[in-house]
Formats: structure tokens, sequence, C-alpha cells
């Protein structure tokens, strides 16, 4: 059994407010610093969803979130409430302050790692490490902002944490204590994996990190057990809901996804996976990191430069072949112990990293997309300090290596711009266009930029209906949604609008055509709102009237 860091030594009561208080509330300031959100998703999804979750109007809009529409809605309520409650500024300081606790939940994973390796010192080196892993790319672009990675993050650390407070009791027996332990850290994670289902592949990595337990293969299993019972207890506390309302409603819990298994006739039969940064082949596949460190766009929609996970993995493999070629030089080695283990945790390097390169492997597999993997990025300044460590066996260069590394890591760090506007007195500033009779009004979408944002604050009575987008469309194969639109708009009799990206317009009048309508576009109103600031091309609010309706003079 390797040596336990049960004892560890208390963290400087300076060290620990400043990681409770000032790095939580430094992250609220930093979130003012950078200004207000006002990235893509949370202009079609992010805003939208708990509106209509909270005010009734799921199944009376229909898709104007596009695919985005059927994601669970709870994640969101809190940031809708503070939108509609509070001034934008303390709605920023808020998120940026919660995203905060990031740090203090990684800093005391770093310190209890670091303790058997640095003792008293471990405490200001995690800090610093702490520092370095939240001052990431992905993490810093989400900061303020309603994306989430950097929010379920905490619950993910504070499974990992969990785990690692109790290393030398998962050597020993498994009372019922411990297993309760064990099935609350799978809760944390699975809370995370059911508020947004990327999160996941962190619930399925730690859960077979397990399986390096320094226990019987049997007490592996009954831990990796308890872990998933957990996870699954986790995800139908916060997912439970949404899925079975989605089973109810099209016959599949995860609706749209995975839709060439369920076969729901609301959606077309293909899984609906975003694959457009998948790996092509073997060697993109082995190589990926290191594709995205020369460009992020292999991993991004947008550029970044992180070098951290790349340079973590790098490590990883030179760590793998330095054991395989120890190994085959001197057999005998297999049972002998490195000079710095004695020094180490070694079960709870052991069961981050294997965490770490599980949640990895299932991410490249489904996703491929960075800031999915935010939590990774956390981490990865610690696992760069720890595989270091085991590289070099002097405590100078062992220390003289991180320390380059990180700087490294921070010296050429270019975090992601999602799109942040200036703060102003009004989160979104939506003037709706005048209508003369919104009670019998219906407003059709087309394009596929995000708008769904500005619905709630037209006329409650106004109906939206996204007649085209990245899930509905004229398509010689329409799905079911497609279909009931075809239907509404046929039924309805009175005032039709529709709503679009001036520079989409080709695509608006191409779409009403298949419903049989004509767009008046000597008579749309523009729409500027102050979350488009950033952005040259209005919104258009212009009339559509049936073809044999139309006038020659307004077409």
């Amino acid at each position: 059994m390797d040596r336990s860091t049960n004892h560890v030594p208390q963290i400087p009561r300076l060290l620990l407010i400043t990681a409770w208080l000032i790095m939580p509330a430094a992250f609220g300031l930093l979130a003012i610093v950078m200004g207000q959100d006002a990235g893509w998703d949370l202009r079609n999804y992010h805003f939208y969803n708990p509106y209509a979750f909270l005010h009734g109007r799921m199944n009376f809009d229909i898709v104007p979130a596009q695919v985005a529409n059927f994601y669970n809605p709870i994640l969101y309520v809190p940031f809708y409430e503070m939108v509609v409650h509070l001034p934008p500024k303390a709605v920023g300081f808020l998120l940026g302050t919660v995203q905060g606790l990031n740090f203090p939940v990684l800093f005391l994973i770093a310190h209890r790692l670091l303790v058997p390796l640095h003792g008293r010192k471990a405490a200001f080196l995690g800090f610093v490490i702490a520092l370095t892993g939240v001052l990431g790319a992905g993490n810093l672009s989400e900061v303020g902002a309603m994306s989430a990675d950097n929010i379920l993050s905490i619950l993910v650390l504070v499974s990992l944490l969990i785990v690692l407070a109790n290393d030398a009791r998962l050597s020993g027996a498994p009372s019922p204590g411990l297993l309760v332990r064990v099935a609350g850290a799978g809760a944390a994670a699975g809370l995370a994996a059911g508020l947004k289902q990327p999160a996941a592949i962190f619930a399925v990595g730690l859960c077979a990190a397990f399986l390096t337990v320094p226990a019987s293969p049997k007490r592996r299993v009954l831990y990796a057990l308890w872990f998933g019972l957990g996870v699954l207890a986790g995800v139908a506390m916060t997912d439970g809901y949404w899925m079975v309302r989605l089973w109810v409603k099209f016959g599949n819990p995860l609706f749209p996804y995975f839709n060439d298994l369920f076969q729901s006739p609301m959606a077309t039969i293909g899984n609906y996976r975003d694959e457009r940064f998948l790996p092509q082949g073997v060697l993109e596949t082995v190589f990926f990191p290191l594709l995205f460190a020369l460009n992020s766009l292999h991993t991004s929609e947008i550029y970044f430069r992180d070098l951290r996970i790349p340079l973590l993995y790098g490590l990883l493999m030179v760590l793998a072949l330095h054991a395989i070629l120890r190994l085959r030089a001197a057999p005998g080695l297999r049972h002998e112990t490195h000079s710095m283990e004695p020094h180490l945790s070694v079960f709870g390097v052991r069961f981050m990293l294997t965490a770490g390169v599980v949640s990895y492997l299932a991410w490249l597999k489904l996703f491929s997309i960075y800031r999915y993997i935010t939590i990774i990025e956390m981490l990865a300044p610690l696992g760069i300090w720890l595989i270091l460590a085991r590289i070099f066996s002097g405590r100078r260069i062992r220390m003289a290596a991180g320390l380059m590394a990180l700087v490294l890591v921070l010296a050429t760090l270019r975090p992601a711009a999602w799109g942040r506007i200036p703060w102003s007195n009004d989160y979104f500033g939506v003037t709706p266009p005048t209508l003369a009779d919104p009670d019998h009004t219906m407003a059709l979408m087309a394009g596929y930029d995000p708008m769904a944002y500005v619905i709630p604050f037209f006329p409650q009575a106004i109906r939206f209906l996204r007649i085209q987008s990245y899930f509905t469309g004229p398509s010689d194969q329409p799905n079911g949604f497609d279909r009931l639109m075809h239907q509404l708009v046929a039924e309805h009799s009175g005032p039709l609008y529709i709503l679009y990206r001036s520079y989409e317009q080709d695509a608006a009048r191409a779409a009403l055509q298949a419903y049989g309508l004509q767009l008046q576009s000597g008579r749309c109103q523009a729409l500027r709102p102050h979350i488009e600031a950033g952005l040259k091309d209005p919104l258009l609010f212009c009339p559509a009237v049936r073809q044999e309706q139309s006038d020659p003079l307004h077409g």
C-alpha cells in the first residue's frame, strides 16, 4: 500500500481566506472588467429556454432555439431570474463569483496531492498551481457568461476531492460510511451530467478510475458500482424530470440526440451530434492535442491558444515510453519503487490521471469540442507538475521544471473570445416592433442565426415558429415539427410576420415560399438590441402574406 496523505498539514488561514473569499470575488470583478457576454448560445437558448419553461411556452412556440430548444432548461433558470431581477453588472459579478469557486476546490485537490512531495510548501505551491489552473483559455473565456462549463466543473472537482479525501480508507475494508461517501462523490458528478450532457464524460472517467484503487478486484468493482449508483441518483435529481418529459412527448429521453436509435417521428432519423471537430484517421486521433496546439480551430469555432493540455499529453506519452523502456531493460524493476515514489500519494495521482485520461478519450470519441474539457484544462497544471516530479528525481530540478512549465503555459496563453459588449442598464436592450393586432399575430423565424432571446420581450400572445433552422426547414423529408408548422400556418387567419437576420433574406424568402408565403420586404422593422452592439447586420421583422394576396408594390 502506498503512503497516504491522510495526515495533511493544515493550510495557513490566510491562504484559506484568500481561496474561499477573495478569489471568487476577484473572478466576479474580472467578469465586470471583461464586459457583458453576448455569445451565440446566449442569444439562442440560455435566456429563452428557462423563459419558455417557466411561462408554459415549451409547447406553444415551435423550436425557436433550434436543436438547443430541447436542452435541460433547469440549469439556466437561476440565470434567467438574475437577468430579470438584477442589474446586468450584478448578474456578471454573481456569475463570475460562482465560477471563482473552482479555485478553492482546485486548491484543496492540489494541496492534498502535493503534501507528500513538498510538505509545508504544498500550500503555497498548490495555490500557485490552482491559480494557473483557473487561468486557462477556456475558463477565462466563460467568466461572467452562462455557458456553464466552468459552473458544472465545481461539482466534478468536488467529486474528485471527496475521493482523494478518502484515499487511505479505500484501501481498507469498505465500511457503510465509506460507500456512502463514494456514492456522494458519484452524485456530485451525476448532478453535473444531468444538467448538461457533455459533463457525463467526467462521471465515466471518475467511475473507471476506481479500478486503480489499491484493493482487491472485487472491492474495486464495488466502489465503481457505488459511485455509478451515485451518478444515476444525481442525474435523476437534475435531469430525471426533463428526460421523462422528452420520453413521454417524443419517445426519446435524449431527444433529438441518438434519434437513429429511438426514431421519434418528430425529428430526422440521425444522431444529431456535432461531428465537425472529431479527428479523422488514426494519426489525427493520436496526435489531436498537438494539432489543436498548432491550430485551435481543430477543436473550437474561434481561435485560442493554451498549451497546457498538449504539454500534459506529451508528458504522459514520455512517461509511458520511459516506463516501457525501463521494464524492457530490466524486468525486475516492475516491483521496485522509483526514488520519488515514497514521497507521493501514488493512488491519488494515479486516480486523477486515470480519470482524466478516460474522460479525455470519451471526449475525443463523442465531441472533441474544447470547451467541454474545461475541467481537464483546470487540472492540467497539477498533472504537469506531478508528472515532472515523477520524471525528475532531484528536488531542485523538479521545482525548476515545474515552474518553467507553468510560466510557459501562462506566457503563451490567449483566451477564446466568444463575444463581449460594454455593460448597459438593460441586459438585452430589446425594443419590440409596433404591431396593430398582437393578439392574433403569428411570427415565423428563418435563417440560422440565434434570435430566440427576443421572444420574451414580445407580447405573450404571439406564437413563434422556426420554419428554418439547423433543425427544421424546407426538405424532401420534413420532420414532425415541419409538418406541424405547415398545419399551423395554413390554419392561421391573423397577421403573419417573419423574423430573420438581414443578410439571410434569400433564405427567408425560400423558407416562406415553401409555406406558400411571400415576404413584404418594403415594410420591415429593424431590431437593434444592445446585446447585438458588435453585429453590423440587424434583425428584420417583416410582414408576410399568402402568395395569392401578395402586393406587387411591396413583394
